[in-house]
């Protein structure tokens, strides 16, 4: 197949533009309607499986600490077949528990912002194509939230990210 000069020319930026919403290259930025509420750019993504729950943190450096721009968390406890398992795991994060609760959550903390939780999920899911077991392990997956229709600012509107993590 014969490409034109002028998409030659702009198929590196478009290539780096792609590489930058995914996360890859140290900086990234999250999708959906809740960006125009919120700034959720971020420098890097951490995954983290710990007592039957499995988080995805974006995550910016903040002084000596750090910002979490989005955590997406999943309790998976009832998912894993044995400790030893770390395949992948397609969860939906909207499913109601025995306890009344839902699956998964999302979490917001950043320094000097008040904290505000966002409502449950009408739907979502989150899809790693394995866990993280060990410091540094890399993680490659997916989210996309819908939050419940109602009265709160973020009520009906919309997040999605693919990311690469890496387990702190």
């Amino acid at each position: 197949m014969q490409v034109s000069a002028p998409l030659r020319r702009i198929a590196p930026v478009l290539a780096l533009l792609a590489a930058s919403a995914c996360g890859e290259g140290g900086s990234g930025r999250l999708e959906g309607s809740v960006t125009e509420l919120l700034d959720l750019r971020y420098q890097r993504t951490e995954a983290a499986l710990a007592e039957g729950t499995l988080a995805v943190s974006f995550v910016n450096a903040q002084g000596s600490g750090q910002d979490v721009v989005l955590k997406v968390s999943a309790r998976v406890a009832d998912m894993l077949p044995d400790d030893e398992y770390a395949g992948s795991l397609d969860i939906d994060l909207a499913e109601a528990l025995d306890d009344g609760s839902q699956r998964g959550s999302v979490d917001r903390s950043v320094l000097d912002e008040p904290v505000r939780p966002f409502p449950l999920l009408q739907r979502g899911n989150l899809f790693v194509k394995s866990l993280p077991k060990n410091s540094g392990d890399r993680v490659s997956g997916e989210f996309s939230v819908t939050f419940t229709n109602g009265t709160d600012v973020y009520s009906g509107r919309t997040l999605f990210s693919r990311f690469e993590a890496t387990a702190p």
